[in-house]
C-alpha cells in the first residue's frame, strides 16, 4: 500500500515514471529498515505514512513505534568499501532524496524524507494524505 501511495503522490508531483520508481524505492528501504531494525524483524508493527507537498518539495514522513537506536551512528551508511550483502539502504536512501531527518522520542519514532521539485514545476501547497 504504501508503495503505490507513494508511487501515486510522485506522478502527481510530476516526475518522470524511472525518478518516481526510484522515490518509491527510498521509501520501502526506510520501510523495510523501521521493520528489520526498530522491530526486530516483526512485521506487525505499525508504520504510519503521511505525504505532504509544498511549492517546491514533497515530504515522505514515516513514523513508527519501535526501538530507537542506541547510537545515531549507526544510521550512517556504511562505508562503500566494504563488501558484504545488505547494508546499502541509507546509501540509496540518501542518493535518492534531498533531505533525510531523524527524530526519536520515547514514545514514536519520525522519519523524514523530503524530494525537491524540478525548478519551474509546482503542486498545490498543502496537500496531506495520512
Amino acid at each position: 500500500m504504501i508503495r503505490s501511495v507513494v508511487g501515486q503522490m510522485a506522478g502527481l508531483c510530476g516526475f518522470e515514471e524511472d525518478e518516481a520508481r526510484f522515490i518509491v524505492v527510498a521509501v520501502d528501504e526506510a520501510c523495510a529498515n523501521i521493520i528489520r531494525h526498530a522491530y526486530g524483524g516483526r512485521t506487525d508493527g505499525d508504520i504510519r505514512l503521511a505525504c505532504s507537498t509544498e511549492d517546491d518539495r514533497i515530504e515522505f514522513t514515516l513514523t513508527d513505534r519501535g526501538r530507537a537506536p542506541q547510537h545515531v551512528a549507526r544510521l550512517q551508511p556504511r562505508s562503500l568499501e566494504e563488501v558484504r550483502p545488505g547494508g546499502l539502504g541509507m546509501h540509496l536512501i540518501r542518493s535518492v532524496m534531498d533531505e533525510v531527518r531523524f527524530r526519536f522520542g520515547e514514545e514514536e519514532n519520525q522519519l523524514q524524507l523530503t524530494k525537491l521539485l524540478h525548478p519551474g514545476r509546482r503542486v498545490p501547497s498543502g496537500a496531506i494524505i495520512e
